[in-house]
């Protein structure tokens, strides 16, 4: 399992329970997965007997909600603690292990500390080469443009024994060992270790240092720059630059530690999932790729416009704007956005179809491009930074609200398929997101000038509220679709918050209220709120998962209309699913609460940061 990780926008590495390297993703953030989520294995050789990771009693911790890992292990049968401090430079791909060992015995020990890597660069296997550099004094790893680098060394000395080969190199360590094999190519892995001596009840500090580049010699140029003075300097600064980027976000009024915590993790698991082109991916846990051939390694516009929205709200509208610049640079020639992108701007993998039921569709979810419309216009009535969306509104925005006033049909959005990515129709989701995105759009379509574009978005999200009162209700609560053939759907559903959410209706309207009542009465699962009734997505037990981010919906809700205990009872919920580290899974387990889908999940940390704010404001 996924527990922490740490980004820069040209690097993102996953750390699993065991403190190990699970995850490198590089140079795109959510693609090419260099590690192809196998991990980077440790093991310490004490003379007589050899100890693995898998053995160590291990904690993995972000140190003072800094973007750095603290991992300390145990390793009781050899006497020996080991801490390590674990963070990227913090522009550059370069990944810095500072390593403490103590000796808790009385007497000195003579030790190797082994790191066994298993690199699949550009994701595969296949046609990888591994060598020692003695350029470098590194082993690398390379493919096409593809360069990964290790190396370790103390303030004295530099590892001394390696090996590249085929297969399971763990097995060549058990005599304390490396065969000193210099070269091999295919699916090729390898193994370096370093001798120490440490006094009794002492310690001694190395240094673990992985470079990525895109050729031979810009790593070793890199790696001739590395010393321990160099690292431990590195260490200092980014210490200091993310404590000072999290104190942008300290929020004011809250009182409990635990909330406070995962508030500045969700920042960090925000920012370690985008890119320095400004995707942002839905979750870079790899565990799902193993399984069904796919996962979440995309930036959908659904999920991105949520996080921007909740960095802006945080005050990083640079980096908002980072995303709603790559998202003006993906858009269709429509204005339109289709359901998921890759990080490097293609494409990505989608099942909507072009074509069905006998006619040519758009294979798109309407509710994306309203999101992302939806939120620059909220920056701009944030910050009012004209100057700043004028090439975003000319090339994305005012193409996107005129799709959305278009693509119409009897006062309602034509059919498209829905948030959940699973059905066809007319969607009070998909309503919603376009109804905000046309009321906030048309003031920054009147302050660019576009007055008769700014009437028309008026008067449409008129017709459209006075049409989904009258269509997209039943029994005084709001219905969650229309399907293909015209009928209501009727199936109680988390999604019909939204209309209060993007301002369709008063949060205190009677209809809102009984659509609440209705999401709490049907859909309320040991205190966290379920997709819809009957999901089976995920589903292994009698109920379905509770979601996160639908239990923060309710908690926006109760923020909303003052009823703080309400949703802090839901923020609480969200708050003790949270992982030790602070990370938010997508769903729990109904009965155990264990994660039951990827970790972390972006778009969880987003809604725990818009449930903290309108719990504050």
């Amino acid at each position: 399992m996924r527990v922490s990780s740490i980004g820069n926008g040209r690097m993102l590495i996953n750390f699993d329970e065991k403190g190990r390297i699970t995850d490198i993703y590089y140079p795109y953030i959510g693609m090419e997965n260099q590690t192809a989520g196998n991990p980077i294995r440790l093991a310490i050789w004490d003379g007589k007997n050899l100890f693995l990771d898998e053995e160590w009693k291990t904690n993995v911790s972000y140190l003072d909600d800094a973007n750095i890992v603290e991992i300390t292990s145990e390793i009781q049968n050899a006497k020996l603690n080991i801490t390590s401090y674990n963070f990227l430079d913090t522009d550059d791909a370069i990944y810095y292990s500072i390593i403490k060992i103590i000796n808790n015995d009385s007497i000195q020990k003579n030790i190797k500390l082994f790191f066994i890597h298993d690199i699949n660069l550009y994701a595969n296997p296949f046609g990888d080469t591994a060598f020692y550099d003695p350029y470098s004094f590194a082993i690398v790893h390379y493919k096409s443009k593809r360069y990964l680098g290790f190396k370790a060394f103390t303030s004295t000395s530099t590892f001394s024994e390696y090996n590249v080969g085929k297969g399971d190199l763990i097995g060549d360590l058990y005599d304390g060992y490396l065969s000193l094999n210099g070269i091999d190519n295919g699916d090729v892995n390898s193994a370096i270790g370093i001798e120490m001596k440490i006094e009794p009840n002492s310690f001694l500090k190395l240094y673990y240092i992985i470079v990525a580049a895109r050729n031979l010699e810009e790593l070793r140029n890199v790696f001739r720059k590395i010393n321990f003075a160099s690292v431990e300097t590195s260490f200092t600064l980014t210490y200091m630059f993310w404590k000072n980027w999290l104190k942008k976000s300290q929020i004011k009024n809250m009182s409990l530690d635990n909330i406070n915590k995962i508030y500045q993790v969700s920042l960090l698991t925000i920012r370690n999932h985008m890119d320095i082109n400004g995707s942002i991916i839905a979750s870079s846990d790899f565990s799902f790729v193993k399984v069904y051939g796919d996962s979440y390694q995309y930036c959908w516009p659904r999920d991105a416009a949520i996080a921007a929205y909740a960095l802006d709200i945080a005050g990083y509208k640079e980096l908002a704007l980072r995303h709603f610049n790559f998202i003006m640079n993906v858009a269709s020639s429509e204005g339109f956005l289709y359901h998921k992108y890759n990080p490097n701007t293609t494409l990505a993998s989608s099942w909507h179809p072009w074509f069905y039921k006998g006619k040519r569709i758009y294979p798109i979810q309407e509710d994306e491009t309203a999101l992302e419309v939806w939120a620059i216009a909220s920056h701009y009535e944030r910050y009012m930074d004209i100057d700043e969306l004028t090439q975003l509104y000319k090339r994305f925005v005012k193409p996107a609200l005129r799709f959305m006033i278009t693509f119409m049909e009897e006062g309602l959005p034509k059919p498209s398929f829905d948030l959940w990515e699973e059905r066809y129709g007319i969607h009070i989701y998909t309503i919603s997101t376009i109804y905000g995105a046309l009321v906030k759009g048309a003031k920054l379509a009147r302050d660019m000038g576009d007055e008769i574009l700014s009437e028309d978005l008026v008067d449409t999200a008129g017709l459209l509220k006075e049409v989904t009162l009258k269509r997209m209700t039943y029994n005084g609560r709001f219905i969650r679709r229309i399907d293909e053939d015209g009928n209501q759907d009727l199936t109680v559903d988390a999604s019909l918050y939204s209309p209060a959410f993007f301002g369709l209706i008063d949060p205190k309207d009677p209809i809102m209220v009984r659509t609440i009542n209705e999401i709490e009465s049907k859909l309320k699962v040991n205190g966290g709120i379920i997709r819809y009734e009957n999901d089976m997505y995920q589903r292994r037990k009698k109920q379905p998962n509770p979601w996160l981010i639908t239990t923060l919906w309710l908690a926006e809700y109760y923020a909303d209309v003052k009823n703080k205990s309400k949703a802090l009872e839901y923020i609480m919920w969200t708050v003790n699913r949270a992982l030790p580290t602070g990370f938010l899974p997508e769903q729990v387990d109904p009965e155990t609460f264990e994660p039951a889908s990827v970790t972390p999940l972006v778009w969880s940390h987003a809604e725990f940061i818009i449930a903290i704010n309108k719990l504050l404001s």
